[in-house]
C-alpha cells in the first residue's frame, strides 16, 4: 500500500542549526553554545546574551540573504528520502519557512535532487489542516508546538526527530528517532540507506 509521508525541511532534511548559529555567532559575537544547549525552539530562551528581538531579526536576515539556499543536508536524509520513494511511498515537503524563503527553498531541494521536489507547502503556521487535507499518513517534524499540534489533531503517524529543545515533549502519540535510519526502521522499510 502506498502511504504519503509529510516531511519537514529544517531539522529533519537540513541543518538549520549549525548554519543559523554560525550565523548568529558571525553577526553579534555571541558564542553559541554546543548543540546540547539549545534547550528551547527559541533559542534566546536560553542562549545567554541573545534578546528576542535580535533572534528574530537574524532569523529573517538570515533567511533574506539566501540562507536557506545553502543549508548543509542532514546524514542521510536524501538517501532516506530515496528509500521511500523507492518503496512505492509519496512524499510532501511541509515547512513552515518564511514566505519569502519559497524560492531558495525549491531550489534547494531541486539542487539536491530531492524526490518529488515539486510537492512543496509552505504552512505559514499550523500544519494540522494541511496533514488532514490532503490525508498524510506519516509525518516528521522536529518542532515540539508542531508534534504537539499533529498529535491532537490529526490521526497521522507522527515522528519526533530528537533534539534537546524537544526533549521536554511528555511521550504522547509520536515515536521519537535518532536518525533517518532509525525512522525508516520503524516504517518497516526495508531498502538500505
Amino acid at each position: 500500500m502506498s502511504l504519503l509521508y509529510g516531511i519537514d525541511l529544517d531539522g529533519v532534511c537540513f541543518d538549520f542549526l549549525h548554519a543559523f548559529s554560525k550565523w548568529l555567532e558571525d553577526k553579534t559575537g555571541i558564542e553559541m553554545p554546543q548543540d546540547e544547549e539549545i534547550t528551547s525552539y527559541y533559542w534566546h530562551e536560553t542562549v545567554e546574551g541573545l534578546e528576542e528581538d535580535t533572534f528574530w531579526r537574524e532569523f529573517h536576515k538570515f533567511g533574506q540573504a539566501g540562507g536557506y539556499k545553502h543549508l548543509e543536508l542532514l546524514p542521510d536524509a536524501k538517501e532516506g528520502l530515496e528509500v521511500i520513494k523507492r518503496a512505492g511511498h509519496r512524499i510532501i515537503y511541509i515547512t513552515n519557512r518564511p514566505d519569502y524563503a519559497l524560492c531558495d527553498t525549491q531550489l534547494a531541494l531541486q539542487y539536491h535532487l530531492f524526490p518529488f521536489s515539486d510537492n512543496l507547502i509552505f504552512a505559514n503556521g499550523s500544519k494540522a489542516p494541511i496533514i488532514n487535507e490532503l490525508g498524510v499518513d506519516v509525518f516528521i517534524d522536529d518542532s515540539p508546538s508542531t508534534i504537539e499540534e499533529i498529535s491532537m489533531q490529526t490521526s497521522a503517524r507522527i515522528y519526533c526527530r530528537d533534539y534537546p529543545f524537544n526533549r521536554k515533549l511528555k511521550p504522547g502519540r509520536f515515536t521519537r528517532v535518532h536518525s533517518w535510519e532509525e525512522f525508516l526502521a520503524h516504517e518497516q522499510i526495508t531498502t538500505r540507506v
